[in-house]
């Protein structure tokens, strides 16, 4: 996820590019604080920086909205919007899997403490 330098773009525009350009459920971006806890707390190494937050960013909308949207986008549109070849981001997509142990489920009580 480390990228080579840090995108010039900040985090809550980059959210905004992402959901104007792929919108998505409430829930598909609250899902992304879950799993940054669940990764930080399984990954020995994993430590989110500037350096790789964008692409756990997209990474984690492309993980998400399959699982909590009935219809969502391509990857080649999430990689187009997120910045990424759209190779990088299937790779990324699947290396985020496992860093979350292919553990996707959240439930309501969990959203809700979020």
């Amino acid at each position: 996820f480390h990228a080579r330098s840090v995108p010039s773009i900040a985090i809550l525009p980059y959210l905004q590019r992402i959901n104007r350009y792929c919108p998505a459920a409430n829930e598909v971006f609250l899902s992304l604080l879950i799993y940054f806890d669940r990764m930080a707390q399984s990954a020995v190494n994993m430590r989110i920086d500037s350096f790789n937050i964008h692409r756990l960013i997209i990474s984690g909308v492309t993980v998400a909205s399959k699982l909590f949207s009935d219809t969502f986008f391509t990857n080649t549109r999430y990689a187009k919007v997120g910045g990424l070849p759209v190779a990088e981001l299937n790779s990324l997509e699947l290396e985020f899997l496992h860093l979350n142990n292919f553990d996707l489920y959240i439930s309501v009580e969990e959203l809700q403490e979020y």
